[in-house]
């Protein structure tokens, strides 16, 4: 399957640049949202983007995982923050906020999961950022992790955490492909939940419909485009709240009952052995989980291109 190829690259890919939590939507992901995007955009705020990124080209020197398939400048764009996570790993908490998976809005504080940083104050900060500065590089920057962060308070799973690194430590199999250890000494599985929802879902949406990134972008568009509306309102916080509501369906969807942990801020899976302990339950995801997750993933990602395209029309465009 083209998802076994990728996912095992893009973990290998992972191991080595950090021991960070995975990057939400992968390359596919991160490329639709950004091209839905391009299509609510102002006309003149469209220009102003192609510019802003033009005026700042990125370093020559950056490892880029993902290709440059020829899609438009934001396209690209929508990747930069993970090749630059790579290189600046304490960029690394700005692209989640761990809020405990068994928690409610009214009964719990965010703000004390962002106390060292978190995608809700990233994205304000940078949306800000390409406000104000009038330095080109700073706005090319700004930009970039706008474009990029907005897709991922959109994947659920970078919305919660079960003290299991936000499902990294959740071993599932997926698609005939059964969990292997691939770090003893952080008891990491691979596939995981967490990769399953930021790449593997997809993938396999791809993979149904036949179609590529572009093609995807315009047909969740259309299919979703009579909520658009409803979706240009809200703040980063109100976001990511509607992600830990996702994310917790896409706990209770699995085959077997996941216990809610103690709070704990743990470092790797081996911290409170949870990966060792849910191997032991052989989480098997088949069509019964795409049947609830693939409409979460479409909708998620159409609700990220609108309002990413909100953002920036606010952001870049004549009535500011």
């Amino acid at each position: 399957m083209k998802f076994k190829a990728l996912c095992c690259s893009l973990a290998l890919f992972l191991l080595a640049a950090s021991s960070m939590p995975a990057y939400a939507w992968g390359c596919e992901g991160h490329q639709i949202v950004a091209l839905i995007a391009m299509k609510h955009l102002q006309p003149q705020v469209a220009g102003q983007v192609n510019a802003i990124l033009a005026a700042a080209p990125v370093n020559s020197a950056l490892r880029r995982y993902c290709r440059n398939l020829g899609l438009a400048p934001i396209a690209d764009a929508a990747t930069w923050a993970d090749d630059y996570r790579a290189e600046q790993p304490d960029t690394g908490p700005l692209h989640y906020v761990n809020i405990p998976l068994n928690v409610t809005r009214d009964k719990y504080d965010v703000s004390q999961m962002c106390q060292s940083g978190c995608v809700i104050d990233a994205i304000n900060k940078y949306v800000q950022q390409l406000k104000t500065s009038r330095d080109a590089a700073a706005r090319g920057q700004a930009l970039r992790f706008v474009i990029h962060l907005v897709g991922d308070i959109h994947q659920p799973l970078h919305d919660e955490d079960n003290s299991d690194e936000g499902g990294n430590c959740v071993p599932v199999a997926f698609e005939d492909e059964a969990p292997r250890l691939t770090s003893a000494q952080r008891e990491d599985y691979f596939p995981n939940l967490h990769s399953v929802w930021d790449t593997g879902l997809l993938e396999s949406l791809l993979d149904d419909h036949d179609m590529t990134v572009e093609e995807f972008a315009d047909f969740i568009d259309i299919r979703y485009h009579s909520r658009a509306a409803r979706w240009n309102v809200g703040q980063p916080i109100d976001w990511a709240w509607e992600g830990h509501d996702a994310a917790a369906t896409a706990y209770r969807a699995l085959p077997a009952f996941i216990p809610r942990e103690p709070e704990n801020k743990v470092a790797s899976c081996a911290d409170n052995h949870i990966g060792k302990r849910l191997a032991d339950l052989h989480i098997d995801l088949g069509a019964r989980y795409d049947d609830v997750s693939h409409p979460i993933v479409e909708e998620q990602l159409a609700k990220a291109g609108v309002r990413l395209a909100t953002l920036l029309n606010s952001a870049l465009g004549s009535s500011r």
